[in-house]
């Protein structure tokens, strides 16, 4: 797959309510054995071969990279939209956020360095803006109402 090989296991037959699926368990070659490399994929389509399920996810990871860090990081399965406008909206929001924080610095970075950087970014302005106001006189009740 994509000039790599692998170690694959495949297993078709009964997966709880689904009468004839496929489960590949996956290791790269180079990794055999790393729990961290250790690949599943899942299909209900008994049909296709081992590589065309294996070449289907190869073409769909950075989709499902994007929203697992979506989910994990930008709380996509958080939002409580029900208009179409309103999810369009939010959808633009969060890709637009993503996509920020992959190419923070002008050239492509990873989502989490990306993520990250903006993160400690929020976190040095907060910590600025609290000096400031201590630092203009402001009371001990005044500054734990300000952080909560």
């Amino acid at each position: 797959v994509g000039g790599r090989e692998f170690y694959v296991y495949r297993y078709e037959g009964e997966l709880n309510d689904i009468p004839n699926a496929v489960v590949i368990i996956s290791y790269p070659r180079e990794s055999f054995g790393d729990p961290k490399a250790l690949r599943v994929f899942i299909s209900t389509n008994a049909g296709i071969s081992t590589q065309e399920i294996l070449d289907t996810y190869t073409e769909r990871w950075a989709i499902e990279l994007f929203f697992r860090q979506s989910k994990n990081r930008l709380a996509l399965d958080k939002y409580q939209i029900r208009s179409r406008q309103g999810i369009e909206r939010y959808w633009l929001i969060m890709s637009l956020v993503h996509y920020m924080c992959c190419m923070y610095s002008g050239k492509y970075n990873t989502f989490e360095e990306g993520y990250w950087y903006f993160q400690d970014q929020v976190k040095t302005e907060r910590i600025g803006n609290l000096h400031q106001f201590i630092k203009n006189g402001a009371s001990l009740e005044a500054v734990l109402k300000l952080v909560g």
